[in-house]
């Protein structure tokens, strides 16, 4: 998966028109008060529809906040999940 998709994925997912995917670079935080996902129901979302779209099946103990911490945390999480 390139993170180009990776990044429309999460944009379409979030549904906010203020973020666009050039607006989230490997850095960008994901989770709370500075990142694109405010909360924990977001982030659920987010894995549902991933699991849904690609196929991939996310185990409970793998929803730790170090995989969520910024979007290359969460790319290298995904393309490992794929495996």
């Amino acid at each position: 998966m390139e993170k180009s998709h990776l990044k429309e994925f999460i944009v379409k997912t979030i549904n906010d028109d203020d973020i666009t995917a050039k607006d989230i670079n490997d850095d960008t935080v994901l989770v709370g008060e500075e990142g694109i996902f405010f909360d924990s129901v977001d982030v659920l979302e987010l894995i549902v529809e991933l699991e849904n779209k690609f196929g991939i099946k996310i185990e409970d103990n793998d929803l730790i906040k170090e995989k969520f911490k910024t979007f290359q945390t969460f790319y290298d999480f995904v393309l490992e999940s794929k495996k």
